[in-house]
């Protein structure tokens, strides 16, 4: 049953907007929809890179080791620890959310809390409906703010622990945004926030039309590249909702699944999305893989070879662990799990997991070349599995330059015996060298030049991923 263009009134669409016209100039506008609640959307054209909006955070808790208010919070998580889910710092944001009404007669000083109109937006943020609260909500009542109601106490612990982001490392704290909290997710944002001291920079990642939906991604760079299954679970997980973006829509191709084409053996075959709705977890099921066609020989999958396929996945799922936890992998071990991957996958995400694992083996044996290779494919993944703009394609690019920039001055190439040759006279070996050399600082040039190409697009001119690299260009520039 539909409550109007701007939904319930407990919804604050009304209110958000006129926030948005006061800090932004109306650039986004809330509305009210059936399927996800409110969302944004786009008041003006925007191409990538360029910013919508910058915001100042809504309010940051941090902990304080010496307040008496949060000392008695800690005792409190220590001598009910079964009641307690969270860390200390996740009740603590929610104690300092409250009003200083709420707070008096606290029993302990310390809480400054926050105003009534930062805790009303701060209400407006997304939670689950609370009608009884936790008996950690109950708790904090009783024995430290006993003037504030336990529903709103486990109101504001659900809104921080769904809305907000880190602020600091030491002391740790939390911060919450106010507008950029009504943004969904996808898994093929149009936009991108980035931090500016405090501050929120949403900027567009792809072409935004007027009346678009704005959205970001709550998973991290490289989370984008993960399987569909695996995405729909961390974001269920963490945000408790089953993502049906146009990534995940169910029966599109997973292009982060891409194994072998078991009929033809030369072709590729890719996973289907899930099925939409809940999922028991982030398996890579054989039924997401029966029936698809082979790009090469048109043959489907049977449901044998995709019992095949997906035994495949698990199997290289192994590798990737072990790899992961093992201090010291022989480099024909490596070899052998290349050659499996070589014979049974052609873009997947389990693939670009081990190769991430090899290569830093192959780096700490100064075995460079072999490094290099691996970052390569690793690039070429991240390029065909993700369509947009990628923070983590960008990464790689600038690892592959690195790689390049250390194989241009000479190091780490021994063990292929390039400068190896005693046939060669001197003179020769010098001059195949060098011209090794220069291919190697052009490649470098060239890998750093699309690194930054993406990320002054979706990070800006002056932040520290774009200079970093710049410094390098320079560098390998220098005679």
């Amino acid at each position: 049953m539909s409550d109007g263009p701007d939904g319930p009134e407990a919804a604050g669409v009304a209110h958000i907007n006129q926030f948005g016209k006061d800090m932004f100039e109306g650039a986004l506008a809330c509305s009210w929809t059936e399927h996800k609640g409110r969302i944004l959307r786009s008041t003006r054209n925007y191409q990538p890179g360029e910013v919508i909006l910058t915001e100042s955070p809504l309010h940051i808790v941090q902990e304080t080791e010496k307040c008496a208010a949060f000392k008695r919070l800690k005792k409190l998580c220590k001598d009910f620890e079964d009641d307690f889910d969270y860390e200390p710092l996740w009740y603590w944001c929610a104690i300092q959310s409250l009003t200083p009404d709420q707070l008096k007669d606290a029993k302990a000083d310390g809480c400054t809390g926050a105003s009534p109109e930062t805790q009303h937006n701060l209400l407006l943020l997304h939670h689950e409906e609370v009608t009884d609260p936790s008996m950690a909500a109950k708790i904090l009542a009783k024995e430290l703010v006993p003037k504030a109601d336990p529903i709103t106490i486990e109101r504001l612990i659900q809104i921080w622990v769904l809305n907000c982001f880190e602020y600091s490392d030491n002391p740790q704290g939390y911060s919450t945004y106010f507008f950029s909290s009504f943004m969904s997710h996808s898994c093929y944002p149009n936009a991108v926030w980035h931090y500016d001291g405090a501050d929120h920079v949403l900027r567009s990642r792809r072409d935004i039309r007027i009346g678009d939906e704005v959205c970001i991604s709550y998973l991290p760079e490289s989370g984008l590249l993960q399987s569909a299954p695996n995405r729909r679970m961390e974001l269920n997980e963490t945000k408790r909702f089953w993502c049906d973006c146009e990534r995940c829509v169910p029966g599109v191709d997973d292009l982060s699944r891409g194994l072998v084409c078991p009929k033809c053996g030369t072709g590729r075959v890719f996973a289907k999305t899930p099925e939409g709705g809940p999922a028991k977890d982030a398996s890579l099921l054989a039924s997401q893989l029966i029936g698809v066609e082979c790009e090469s020989c048109g043959e489907k999958v049977s449901k044998a070879d995709a019992t095949k396929l997906a035994g495949l996945e698990k199997d290289l799922q192994k590798i990737v662990d072990r790899c992961s936890k093992a201090d010291s992998v022989t480099i024909k071990q490596i070899q052998d799990h290349e050659t499996f991957i070589d014979k049974h996958f052609t873009q997947h995400v389990l693939a670009d997991l081990a190769w991430e694992q090899f290569g830093s083996h192959y780096a700490a044996k100064r075995r460079i070349a072999d490094q290099k290779r691996l970052l390569e494919r690793r690039c070429e993944f991240h390029k065909l599995a993700y369509p947009g703009l990628s923070g983590a394609h960008a990464w790689a690019l600038e690892a592959l330059g690195d790689c390049m920039k250390s194989s241009s001055s000479g190091n780490g190439n021994a063990e292929n015996g390039e400068r190896q040759d005693s046939k060669q006279g001197s003179s020769t070996k010098k001059r195949v060298w060098q011209v090794a050399a220069k291919e190697e600082t052009e490649a470098a040039k060239a890998s750093y030049s699309e690194a930054l190409r993406i990320l002054r697009l979706m990070f800006g001119p002056s932040h520290e991923y774009v200079t970093d690299v710049e410094a390098k260009e320079v560098e390998l520039a220098a005679p």
